[in-house]
């Protein structure tokens, strides 16, 4: 079964406090992995890097059962599940299971990136299950770990409770091996995260305070981001809305808000050395970490400027996959009417002067149609960009350029969302608009550091929707925004291609959920399909 596949899954990590090499209980015996701090820290920077690495062999390898390496990683599963789903982008390689994402016409014959992100969602489960079965609070530092692997368990459970919403359910406090896992439903699942990351913040939990961690570690202000994040969503998880809620989500959103600050250029935080840029790093809570060297993965931001790109020389990267497209129908929530009156040819500093946020070109178009099957057909998204922030022609050809892989972190969590989420609970709670001052301030704060100059003193849910279209845009969490603002699956909303029709159709209800792969509903008769497939 695949919970208990994951048990030999071993990693290299990746970035910084976090460089340990990760022991399998196949190489040592698992009391002295768990005893010994070098292979400790190995098996925590292994829960760390199980959102990027796919094989023990290099990027070229994945120790799950996909077609191709790189689709297999976390991240890119995640983001393609949640993006090319959407209008924010459409990948025009011809690969079957990339169609059906792109078209929204997936059943449950098996798919690449619906597969592999409920696979790597359950393996990062059962790593962490496994460390917190392993080890107790005993040790202050220790104890801080495995409060630190908690937040990262949860985060693994609401994407598989967003994507999936009654994934397979187990916990430290279950044998492994022992019994098959019972499935959860959403409901329940959204009860046990809201309840655990609640005891994560207390004054009683080992995580260290807000913005006080070493980065790339986490502290408290992850698990306020995701808590916010649960909350904002609950009625999506729990079919009905609680004001009540909404103002929990604000008060765990301005705990982040109260230590984070806004990068001052938007571009930077997209950047190869965000990471490193204490601009960037006082707006991103938590990351997925990459290193060009330390882990090579065709996933993540390595992917996310490939496959946007047919030159080799853009974007400080060596590789050009000409994959990744968007429409005008979408650029248009970036530039209003600018999107229409742009020309072929065009590239990102022509755009950054109506929004800084706009990092979008039309330099290699041949028109800004969008098609699925051509990638000159359509705009390009520039906004994750491998050269560093003190670099010169951002947007040109550099043909110094070697590296393949991107070392480009890719935020998980930035303070942005939270000042979106606070104004977006506040106008739910004035049932639709608000003048509340704060609330405001939270928009017109994002729109003035994109370069616009707001004069606004109430905002509605249209303007709160607009302004998480420009801010939040590539992020992974557009599938989640379109379902909790009812734009997935109504009529009302389309965009080209949608259910497969060119110019965008309604989709069925069930389709707010993937299904659960077949392989682990026959391992696991505890299992049933989501309703509707």
């Amino acid at each position: 079964m695949i919970l208990a596949a994951a048990a030999a899954f071993a990693l290299t990590s990746c970035v910084g406090v976090l460089d340990q090499e990760p022991m399998s209980s196949d190489i040592v015996g698992s009391d002295e992995v768990y005893s010994n701090p070098t292979y400790r820290l190995g098996q925590l920077s292994k829960i760390y890097g199980s959102f990027n690495l796919t094989g023990n062999n290099g990027a070229g390898s994945s120790d799950i059962a996909v077609s191709d390496a790189g689709a297999s990683e976390f991240i890119r599963a995640w983001w393609s599940v949640n993006t090319l789903t959407t209008d924010e982008a459409k990948c025009v390689w011809g690969d079957g299971w990339v169609k059906e994402i792109i078209t929204n016409t997936w059943t449950t014959t098996k798919n690449d990136a619906i597969y592999a992100t409920y696979v790597r969602g359950v393996m990062m489960v059962t790593l962490a299950n496994q460390y917190l079965r392993s080890t107790d609070d005993s040790d202050p530092e220790i104890a801080t770990e495995r409060a630190e692997v908690r937040v990262l368990r949860a985060m693994a459970y609401w994407m598989l409770l967003d994507t999936f919403g009654n994934p397979p359910f187990a916990t430290d406090a279950d044998p492994m091996g022992a019994v098959k896992p019972q499935q959860t439903t959403a409901p329940e699942l959204y009860a046990w995260l809201k309840a655990e990351l609640e005891e994560l913040v207390s004054e009683e939990s080992h995580l260290k305070d807000v913005h006080t961690q070493t980065y790339p570690r986490l502290d408290k202000g992850a698990a306020y981001g995701l808590l916010s994040r649960l909350l904002i969503n609950h009625k999506t998880y729990l079919g009905t809305e609680d004001k009540e809620v909404y103002q929990q989500a604000m008060d765990a959103a301005e705990q982040v808000i109260g230590k984070y600050t806004l990068a001052p250029e938007y571009r930077e935080l997209f950047m190869g050395d965000n990471g490193q840029n204490p601009d960037a790093l006082g707006e991103i809570v938590l990351a997925a970490c990459y290193d060009a060297n330390k882990t090579q993965s065709y996933g993540g931001p390595t992917y996310l400027i490939a496959a946007s790109t047919n030159n080799n020389n853009n974007l400080g990267l060596a590789a050009g996959w000409a994959g990744l497209n968007t429409s005008t129908q979408f650029v248009a929530n970036l530039l209003g009417a600018a999107a229409d009156g742009a020309a072929v040819g065009q590239n990102v500093d022509d755009f950054t002067t109506t929004d800084k946020r706009a990092l979008v070109s039309l330099k290699y178009s041949d028109k800004k149609e969008q098609a699925i099957d051509a990638f000159t057909s359509g705009w390009h998204v520039y906004k994750f960009n491998n050269l560093h922030s003190d670099a010169t022609d951002l947007y040109g050809e550099h043909t110094d350029v070697v590296e393949q892989f991107a070392s480009i972190d890719f935020p998980l969590i930035r303070a942005a969302e939270m000042y979106l989420i606070y104004a977006e609970a506040k106008t739910r709670i004035d049932g639709g608009t608000t003048s509340d001052a704060k609330a405001v301030k939270c928009i017109t704060d994002l729109q003035k550091r994109a370069g616009l100059n707001p004069a606004i003193t109430s905002i509605t849910l249209d303007n709160v929707f607009t302004e998480i279209t420009r801010e939040l845009y590539w992020e992974g969490l557009r599938r989640t925004t379109l379902i909790r603002f009812d734009k997935f699956v109504e009529g009302s909303y389309v965009w080209p291609f949608k259910g497969g029709a060119e110019s965008g159709q309604a989709l069925a209800a069930h389709m707010k959920l993937f299904p659960i792969p077949d392989e682990d509903l026959v391992a696991n008769p505890n299992l049933t399909q989501n309703k509707g497939y």
